[in-house]
């Protein structure tokens, strides 16, 4: 029996919010962005931005925590798909095991998590091949597939008692797909 994937959208049911002020920051991405090649090069860029805004910018005011799940709230989404998102963690928070649109960057403002990152089984399935321990501050990032929401398959868990992360994606996010874990 061939399962059908779900989306991250399907499997997230806490409330999503948007928040104001953050304009000059997320022009900045968007500058950087669009009309560019997607490529490790943005990437480069786009950690080095972000790092250097987290910086100076605590996001202690995004501490809309959940003891269900990790919260999110949007900074901007472009016209042309980009979008920024601060995500609150609690510990013992974590997402689905999930892949994202072509660009993902991460950047792990404070706390400390696990990403654990995945490779495709087939079916809807994916297996473990990597586990990384992040103490924040950290950036990461990925760089997929144009067109596609099956790049960069990982998990991530909040390790710390709060934590806090700037996403950055080329698209939404929430169409990224969700897979089940195989040995």
């Amino acid at each position: 029996m061939i399962m059908k994937q779900q989306r991250v959208a399907d499997k997230f049911s806490e409330p999503v919010n948007s928040k104001t002020g953050y304009e000059n920051f997320f022009d900045g991405v968007v500058a950087m962005c669009d009309n560019r090649v997607i490529d490790n090069e943005l990437g480069e860029l786009l950690k080095e931005y972000v790092s250097e805004w987290l910086a100076h910018n605590s996001l202690a005011e995004f501490d809309n925590f959940s003891d269900t799940a990790y919260s999110r709230t949007y900074l901007g989404r472009s016209k042309s798909g980009w979008e920024a998102i601060v995500m609150g963690w609690k510990r013992g928070n974590t997402t689905s095991v999930h892949s994202h649109p072509q660009f993902a960057g991460y950047n792990f403002a404070d706390g400390e998590f696990r990403v654990e990152i995945f490779e495709p089984a087939g079916e809807g399935r994916a297996r473990l091949v990597k586990t990384l321990e992040i103490k924040a501050p950290l950036s990461l990032y990925s760089v997929g597939e144009e067109g596609q929401f099956d790049n960069h398959i990982h998990r991530i868990t909040c390790l710390s008692e709060r934590g806090h992360s700037l996403h950055i994606y080329s698209d939404d996010a929430l169409q990224g797909l969700t897979y089940e874990v195989v040995e």
